[in-house]
């Protein structure tokens, strides 16, 4: 008997990445340049870059700066960079945890979720907007303004959120492309505020640690403003619809 075909049930991890992200993928490859260099080709990718970036932060409503990473560890990484002061929930995925390594942790109820009475004054608080693992949604919104009222700065792991709920109202967000049928090692940082971030090297919206080229971030504005609307439910209704 023919084998039946195999159903993924792990997008939670990484997704398939979807035809129009690899479509922009092999059309980023033309803008192989270092937008840092000042002949033409790299004045050409420099300028991709910068659309691309714009574009981002329209797809998602996003009014800050949008920093391109190699994904969500190398955003959260940059955000905790610097920080003496940080706390971070108990739930937190290891990519945080790692970062912030001696920082105080905010522990939760037997729900997952943390109190906001148990917010204290100053300092970075990392809480995550979904857990990888339960799908647990934080209450961000009242995080926040208990953050805020004691002059923090909230920073949100949104790496399973995007795409699929709106952003919260965070000073910071880390963003990964292959959680939503992007290009694997592809994320951004999203913040209010450049004076948050400890630089390197002088660079301003470049804060990684070397200059960012096109073709892999090229895919992210086609796959943000074509394929989000209704993306996660059709997934799910696709498989259901196999399941049954």
């Amino acid at each position: 008997m023919p084998s039946k075909p195999r159903l993924y049930l792990d997008h939670a991890a990484t997704t398939p990445m979807v035809p129009a992200a690899r479509d922009a993928f092999v059309e980023g490859m033309e803008r192989w340049a270092n937008p840092s260099s000042p002949h033409s080709e790299g004045r050409a990718a420099r300028a991709a870059l910068e659309q691309a970036r714009r574009r981002i932060a329209e797809c998602l409503g996003w009014s800050g700066e949008v920093i391109f990473t190699s994904g969500a560890s190398e955003a959260i990484a940059i955000a905790m960079r610097g920080k003496s002061q940080i706390g971070v929930s108990a739930t937190e995925h290891d990519a945080v945890l790692s970062a912030a390594q001696g920082a105080e942790i905010l522990t939760v109820d037997s729900d997952g979720l943390v109190n906001p009475a148990n917010i204290y004054s100053g300092g970075l608080f990392a809480i995550q907007s979904v857990n990888n693992e339960t799908g647990v949604i934080q209450p961000l919104k009242q995080l926040g303004a208990a953050v805020r009222a004691g002059d923090g700065l909230l920073f949100a792991d949104c790496s399973q959120s995007a795409g699929k709920m709106p952003l919260p109202d965070a000073d910071m967000i880390a963003i990964s492309a292959h959680k939503l049928g992007g290009p694997p090692g592809i994320g951004a940082l999203l913040t209010h505020d450049l004076g948050w971030l400890t630089r390197r090297a002088g660079r301003s919206r470049d804060i990684g640690g070397g200059p960012k080229i096109c073709p892999p971030f090229w895919p992210l504005p086609p796959l943000w403003s074509r394929i989000l609307p209704g993306w996660s439910g059709q997934r799910s209704c696709a498989l259901c619809s196999t399941l049954r």
